[in-house]
């Protein structure tokens, strides 16, 4: 998974407006819909691999939770399709 000009959480595939994570430094932004906080959930001492299968982890726990708007901060969008939204994943990751 390369995310260095991707804007999409590898979670959920929101479309976030920065890169969750550019190079080794993560944007330590909390996504507003499925939660994770890059830099610190998805630490995984560097190992892309690694951080993959806490991706895949998280977005089968965020489906089988309903694949809910987690942000109390942020207004869910209007229209806003998480079944549509997590086809970004299939687009924007190898």
């Amino acid at each position: 998974m390369n995310s260095i000009k991707n804007i999409y959480c590898p979670v959920c595939g929101y479309d976030l407006g920065f890169p969750p994570w550019e190079g080794d430094f993560p944007s330590d932004e909390i996504c507003p819909c499925c939660a994770i906080q890059y830099g610190y959930d998805d630490m995984a001492g560097g190992d892309i691999n690694k951080r993959n299968m806490i991706y895949n982890e998280r977005r089968n726990l965020w489906i089988k939770e309903g694949m809910l708007w987690k942000s109390i901060g942020t207004k869910q969008p209007d229209n806003w399709d998480p079944a549509k939204q997590i086809k970004n994943l299939k687009k924007n990751f190898h």
